[in-house]
């Protein structure tokens, strides 16, 4: 296979690996970044860096992990340009289609979440939204998991303490 070929086939695997993970990327980085308008600009610096380092990519490690890293340095990269956290703009939730208790407890919790630390909030929206296990976490943040626990354990205690829930 000639260099061009082999490259071709490397951009349309990434593609194809990127693809069905676009959606919560980007709402990954949006939540983070509390929902401030430069989510746009590092999603479009994670796809740049995933694109640009994809042969680096280890084929024994799960794509999904490795980009949601990359975002995870963007994300910091951010706070450490801006260093203007507490001028975050305000939570700004789309309307619930599902009528009931649960759009209010939902539009709670993510209101919540708005009011944790930048750290705290990644951590809580990689755990809680994205799904990642705790080792995931672990990899993607390169913090220890009892730090990451403590954090989840945190959050969640205050979540309860605020919605008026019993701590069992």
């Amino acid at each position: 296979m000639n260099p061009r070929d082999m490259a071709a086939a490397e951009n349309t695997a990434f593609w194809n690996l990127l693809a069905p993970l676009k959606i919560n990327l980007y709402n990954f980085i949006l939540k983070s970044l509390n929902f401030a308008t430069d989510a746009d600009d590092v999603y479009q610096e994670t796809i740049l860096h995933g694109f640009q380092y994809f042969a680096s990519f280890r084929q024994d490690k799960e794509f999904r992990a490795w980009i949601f890293s990359i975002a995870h340095n963007e994300i910091k990269r951010h706070f450490r340009k801006t260093r203007k956290r507490s001028e975050l703009g305000a939570l700004k939730l789309p309307l619930m289609t599902s009528p009931g208790d649960e759009a209010a407890l939902v539009k709670e919790i993510y209101r919540y979440a708005a009011g944790l630390k930048p750290r705290e909030r990644e951590i809580f929206f990689l755990f809680y939204e994205s799904g990642f296990a705790i080792s995931e976490i672990e990899e993607i943040t390169n913090l220890k998991s009892g730090y990451i626990k403590l954090l989840l354990h945190q959050a969640r205690t205050n979540l309860k303490t605020k919605l008026g829930v019993s701590h069992d």
